[in-house]
């Protein structure tokens, strides 16, 4: 009888272990935009499902990161800029990548001066930086060519650069550009960090360590479903948009069609590797490694991290 109920009880641990694994909330890194429309196309379409998962999809907010869910178990699965994600690791997460979604840096800097051809040209200027995230590169080019920026911290690139305030700003590609041209504020140049020798990749779907070792099948199960999802939306923009969009109201967050529209054409082509070639959805060994290498010199983590430690899907496409 005691035998039976240790069974028993083993089963009934299993069955819980294995229904835990599989009601996966997931947290993409912002509010609902196109930028995830890959994620909500496999919600919709039932690829979550077909693989077995009951998924969830929880945007965080202002207050508390997605990071911060997956620390406290909020959430299981979020997505989350490489050089965000090594940072962390470096200082005590344990972030593993399961699917990589972005191949090039989304990265720009708009210039009111024509003037501005190469990041030599700003010697000295005012540019506006984010106060959270995305300046270690452009701080790295900074140093790297001994440019003396004086940064100015935004909360709102776009208004800050309309006031006058700074001579160019940091800017995401599939965002604060679009919204500039949005505003009918002067550019007069554009420099894209994708051209400086720090292009690196960006968006990609991650777990913790401890999950991805007790549930590797889940995580994989995941990471298809989802590159099932970008690749219905490859195949369906003006759909993909309309779902974007319908999750974004969903949560009275204004979105404007035309920006969304842009955003969602940004995002696909930089999961290109080159125009008209199917993305793989694995992070390369050699782009993590010049990551890795880069964060090191200018003293962004205090060691390398291993390549196979970090990437958890290394097949990629089946």
């Amino acid at each position: 009888m005691k035998r039976i109920l240790i069974f028993l009880s083993a089963v009934l641990l299993l069955m819980h272990l294995t229904a835990t694994a599989q009601q996966i909330i997931f947290t993409p890194q912002w509010t609902p935009q196109s930028q995830f429309a890959g994620y909500y196309a496999a919600y919709e379409n039932g690829y979550y499902k077909e693989a077995g998962l009951d998924v969830r999809i929880v945007h965080p907010t202002k207050s508390y990161s997605t990071l911060n869910r997956l620390e406290d178990g909020s959430c299981n699965i979020i997505t989350q800029e490489l050089i965000q994600a090594m940072m962390a690791n470096d200082d005590g997460a344990s972030l593993v990548n399961i699917l990589q979604t972005t191949r090039h840096s989304t990265l720009v800097l708009l210039s009111r001066d024509e003037d501005v051809r190469t990041f030599e040209d700003l010697k000295g200027k005012r540019v506006g930086t984010w106060k959270v995230g995305f300046s270690e590169i452009p701080h790295m080019i900074d140093r790297k060519l001994d440019l003396g920026i004086e940064w100015i911290m935004f909360m709102n690139s776009v208004n800050l650069y309309i006031s006058g305030a700074v001579d160019a700003t940091l800017a995401k590609s599939y965002n604060e550009q679009i919204r500039m041209k949005m505003s009918g504020a002067k550019v007069g140049s554009v420099l894209n960090f994708s051209d400086s020798g720090f292009d690196f990749p960006e968006d990609g779907v991650y777990v913790t360590e401890e999950f991805y070792n007790r549930y590797p099948e889940v995580c994989k199960a995941f990471a298809e479903a989802s590159r099932r999802g970008w690749e219905w939306v490859r195949d369906h923009r003006d759909e993909a948009l309309e779902l974007s969009i319908r999750y974004a109201k969903a949560e009275n967050v204004p979105v404007s069609v035309y920006h969304q529209k842009e955003m969602l054409d940004e995002i696909l082509r930089v999961q290109e590797d080159a125009p008209g070639v199917a993305p793989s959805y694995v992070l390369e060994r050699e782009a993590f490694e010049r990551l890795n290498d880069a964060l090191l010199y200018y003293e962004y983590i205090e060691k390398a991290l291993d390549y196979d430690e970090f990437v958890g899907n290394k097949e990629g496409r089946k």
